[in-house]
């Protein structure tokens, strides 16, 4: 068996928003006394990127900043008559519209004001319901097979440990005719995949389509119930972000190995035996960094995965005699095709059968006693 899987991702700032599972802040600004301030200049910084996205304020100090990847963002505050203020480290979910009311202070214009984010920014804005696996959770937690939706049965209502699909398992091949991911006491094919805001799903049995390598990803969502009707189908949302590369090189290099040589044998192996040859490799390469820095930036990611191990199976082939034809010691009757009768897709006449259960050497293919 093989298996690869490649993601290559080149993140533009300020453009394509809309092909990210991004996130949102609004907001109020406002004066000490509770007044609100107009023509503010409101700016969300990703300090790993200095990408800096700005807008102003309106009539009634309300603020907007949507389309935000998910990451970790400075507020800036800059009001005329106010010192700039600024509030670090507010973390944005993917998919997720939070409410940050900000309150400028007195003093000199010529200062900056910075507030530390004390407690994690709420989401006020929609009645979404949805738990956030992010990214320390999926490189920390142990993953057998580096599979991360494994992680959604931390959502409440998600368990792994269901019946997989029965539908085409076969077809699907690989880990997807085995994993199932059951939300809210539905079936495996009342899911719904999306990866960086593109369908993830499979139109054939609604399971996912591609499982990028865990140290690609930034964090994934999963929603039930009541979610927008962006998303829409099926009873469960799973929201998948990648990584989009930084200002600095980052990478990772993996590899995991399982040899027959290494294996203890199997309990109900014959000790004069040896054991089955198995051997199972399962690597990867992760890599991000900036093209043009503060604009441009990449990230690689390759994993594969190689799997040799032997297999016995049985099978049904036809003897010396039923090769020419001879079928006389079966009981079951072989019948004669061009004698079948059949109107309007109706079997009236199953045949004639052949006498003695012997087909004539004439009637036989040539190709067939190849």
């Amino acid at each position: 068996m093989r298996i690869t899987t490649v993601v290559t991702t080149l993140a533009l700032a300020a453009i394509a928003y809309a092909q990210a599972p991004t996130g949102q802040i609004n907001g109020t600004v406002t004066d000490p006394s509770g007044a609100v301030i107009s023509g503010a200049e409101i700016s969300a910084v990703n300090p790993a990127t200095n990408v800096r996205r700005t807008t102003t304020t309106d009539d009634d100090g309300l603020y907007a900043l949507p389309a935000l990847p998910p990451g970790v963002y400075n507020l800036e505050v800059d009001a005329k008559g106010f010192p700039k203020q600024i509030r670090q480290g507010l973390e944005l979910q993917v998919g997720q519209v939070a409410r940050v009311d900000l309150t400028v202070q007195i003093g000199n214009v010529s200062e900056t004001v910075q507030v530390a984010a004390q407690a994690p920014i709420l989401q006020s804005e929609t009645t979404e319901l949805g738990t956030v696996i992010e990214n320390k959770r999926i490189v920390d937690l142990p993953l057998n097979g580096r599979n991360y939706l494994q992680l959604a049965s931390l959502a409440p209502g998600a368990t792994t440990y269901g019946p997989a699909s029965s539908q085409g398992q076969q077809r699907m091949g690989g880990s997807r005719n085995s994993f199932a991911l059951n939300v809210a006491g539905q079936r495996v094919h009342f899911n719904h995949y999306t990866l960086d805001g593109v369908e993830n799903t499979d139109p054939n049995f609604n399971t996912y389509l591609m499982l990028p390598s865990i140290d690609a990803l930034q964090e994934f969502k999963v929603e039930s119930g009541l979610f927008q009707a962006e998303y829409g189908r099926g009873i469960a949302q799973i929201n998948v972000s990648t990584k989009s590369g930084s200002n600095q090189i980052h990478g990772a290099v993996f590899e995991f190995l399982r040899n027959s040589a290494l294996d203890a044998k199997n309990y109900f192996d014959r000790g004069d035996r040896a054991i089955p040859p198995f051997k199972r490799n399962q690597f990867g390469v992760t890599a991000s960094g900036p093209i043009v820095k503060s604009r441009l930036f990449w990230l690689f990611s390759y994993e594969g995965l190689r799997e040799r191990k032997a297999l016995t199976s049985t099978g049904n082939v036809p003897n010396a005699m039923q090769r020419a034809g001879d079928f006389s010691n079966l009981t079951t009757l072989i019948r004669d095709p061009f004698t079948r009768v059949v109107q309007s897709n109706v079997v009236i006449d199953p045949g004639t059968p052949f006498p003695d259960n012997r087909i004539p050497a004439n009637r036989i293919s040539p190709l067939s006693t190849r």
